[in-house]
């Protein structure tokens, strides 16, 4: 019952992860195309100070729900890396690892005031593109 409950949570969490970060890359940029530039942040702040009371929570929430979903499936009981589906998991959790580093790296970049790498200002892409195949990977597991 609790695996159930931490996957129904996991689900819900993946799907605003994943919809903010489509809605970052393909709905908020066209702001920029419609409105002048002080316009378009004006919006996107009001959109963004909205879900910067939801995310951590959600992001908070899914990666506990996901480690608790982990080790249910890797733990020195059933092994680490003895089937496909436990390969593919440890592949989830890398990508997960790599968003997780990004996230981190520009939170630090804001709380010391330093300008980030000049790549991370297409991070939300690449964090698109990562929980994309994570959730790819997600479906793919059960069936190998």
């Amino acid at each position: 019952m609790a695996y159930n409950i931490a996957l129904i949570i996991h689900v819900f969490c993946a799907i605003f992860f994943v919809g903010f970060i489509f809605a970052d890359v393909f709905v908020l940029n066209i702001l920029d195309k419609k409105y002048n530039t002080q316009k378009a942040e004006e919006i996107k702040q009001t959109i963004y100070t909205k879900g910067v009371k939801i995310y951590p929570v959600c992001v908070l929430l899914l990666v506990l729900s996901g480690g608790y979903m982990f080790s249910k499936y890797i733990n020195s009981t059933l092994g680490y890396f003895q089937t496909n589906m436990q390969i593919l998991l440890w592949i989830k959790l890398f990508l997960v690892l790599g968003i997780a580093i990004g996230v981190l790296y520009s939170l630090s970049c804001k709380f010391r005031q330093k300008k980030p790498m000049a790549f991370m200002k297409h991070f939300h892409l690449i964090a698109l593109i990562l929980a994309i195949i994570i959730v790819i990977l997600a479906k793919v597991m059960f069936w190998v």
